[in-house]
């Protein structure tokens, strides 16, 4: 039975998601030593296999309960490295010679949404069995955070500056906002809908 469990899950479509793992030490280096093209494919390749993963998960019906944890996870973790490595810090990653930098309040806000999340996710989790589902506006953001550090990833390859990495700080910015607030949102309306878990007798 566990054997036939494990085969179940090894789906073209995991795989794709145990493709976007493999690669982020790679993006890692790749960045560590101002490979930025490299860097940039590696990163469009983690986009793309992004994309067919989840549509080959509804087109051949290949949903599994792994997937759904190892999907995001995958996909925060190489947001995440590629956010710190890229961004403006007062000494740190200074020796990587780069034209552009994304600012650090824009990398903060962004992992402290994510923290955030994943805080009131697993709360909900521990207090009524259930947890508030990814939106709309969760999936735009995301979409927005991938574009922005291709977009930098991009200008660092060029070796140039461009006023579109500006537009694209503000326009992440906004969505991380509105995400952020309207996942508040739902969640105190959950809550409210919600009974807590009945706590065993002593």
């Amino acid at each position: 039975m566990g054997f036939k469990r494990v085969l179940g899950n090894v789906t073209l479509a995991n795989q794709l998601t145990f493709l976007r793992l493999v690669a982020a030490p790679f993006l890692i280096l790749a960045i560590l030593r101002a490979r930025f093209d490299v860097a940039l494919v590696l990163f469009g390749v983690a986009a793309v296999t992004d994309l067919l993963d989840g549509l080959t998960a509804r087109l051949f019906r290949q949903e599994t309960s792994l997937g759904a944890y190892l999907d995001p996870a995958a996909d925060k973790i190489l947001s995440t490295v590629t956010f710190l490595l890229l961004t403006d810090y007062p000494s740190l990653f200074q020796s990587i010679p780069m034209t552009v930098r994304i600012p650090v309040w824009l990398t903060v806000l962004t992992i402290s949404r994510d923290v955030f999340i994943v805080a009131v996710a697993l709360m909900l989790y521990l207090a009524y069995g259930t947890a508030v589902r990814p939106t709309m506006w969760g999936k735009i953001t995301a979409a927005g955070e991938c574009l922005c550090l291709g977009l930098f990833l991009l200008f660092n390859a060029l070796r140039r500056d461009h006023i579109i990495l500006d537009i694209a700080v503000w326009i992440t910015l906004a969505l991380i906002l509105i995400s952020g607030f309207d996942y508040l949102r739902r969640t105190v309306r959950k809550v409210g809908a919600e009974e807590p878990r009945a706590r065993p007798p002593a």
